[in-house]
């Protein structure tokens, strides 16, 4: 978690959208840069983060998700509906 954490404050510190916007791509960057996370969806406040199933996060550090984050990954396999509609909305 350290190793996170101080990646998102050394890298990240100026705001672009990261919560506004652009949340696919910051969890992109986190998944790409510790290959054991994953991409999470939160549908209630259609927000993305990056965990590994029990520690969450964003560009703001640890979340602690309000509602139960589905993993993207089984989004794309069981409502192929709401996958391309996040990514014709969220990553195009």
């Amino acid at each position: 978690m350290y190793e996170i954490l101080d990646f998102i404050k050394r890298r990240w510190c100026k705001d672009a959208n990261w919560l506004d916007g652009n949340c696919y791509w910051f969890a992109h960057i986190l998944k790409t840069r510790f290959p054991f996370l994953e991409i999470y969806y939160l549908p209630i406040v259609g927000h993305f983060i990056c965990g590994d199933g029990v520690c969450f996060y964003d560009w703001t550090g640890v979340v602690d998700p309000k509602e139960v984050p589905f993993l993207l990954s089984d989004i794309e396999k069981q409502d192929s509906l709401l996958y391309d509609k996040l990514f014709r909305d969220c990553v195009y």
